[in-house]
C-alpha cells in the first residue's frame, strides 16, 4: 500500500504542477499582451512627440521669420522719418527764405 499511497501523492504532485505550469503560461501570456500595449503606446506617444517637436520648429520658424520682417519694417520707417524730417527742415527753411526775400 504504501507504494500506492505514494503513486497517489506524485500522481496528485503531478497535476498540481501541470496546473501551475499552465497557471504561469496564461500569467505568461498576458503579460505578452500587456507589453504589447505598452510599447504600442509608447510608439504612439513617441510619433506624437516628434511631430509636436516639428511643430514647435515650424512655429519658431515663422515667429523668426515675423521678427525679421518687423525689423526691416522699423528700419524703413526709420529712414522715411530721416527723410521726412530733412525735408521739412528743407521746406521750412525755404519758406523763411521766401518771407525774407518779399
Amino acid at each position: 500500500m504504501e507504494v500506492k499511497d505514494q503513486l497517489n501523492q506524485m500522481q496528485a504532485m503531478m497535476e498540481q504542477l501541470v496546473k501551475m505550469v499552465g497557471h504561469n503560461n496564461a500569467v505568461t501570456e498576458e503579460l505578452i499582451q500587456r507589453m504589447d500595449r505598452l510599447e504600442a503606446k509608447v510608439g504612439s506617444l513617441e510619433t506624437k512627440m516628434e511631430n509636436g517637436f516639428t511643430d514647435v520648429v515650424q512655429m519658431i520658424t515663422v515667429l523668426g521669420e515675423k521678427v525679421d520682417k518687423i525689423d526691416a519694417t522699423q528700419i524703413l520707417h526709420s529712414e522715411m522719418l530721416r527723410k521726412l524730417a530733412a525735408d521739412t527742415a528743407q521746406h521750412e527753411a525755404e519758406i523763411i527764405l521766401l518771407k525774407r526775400a518779399k
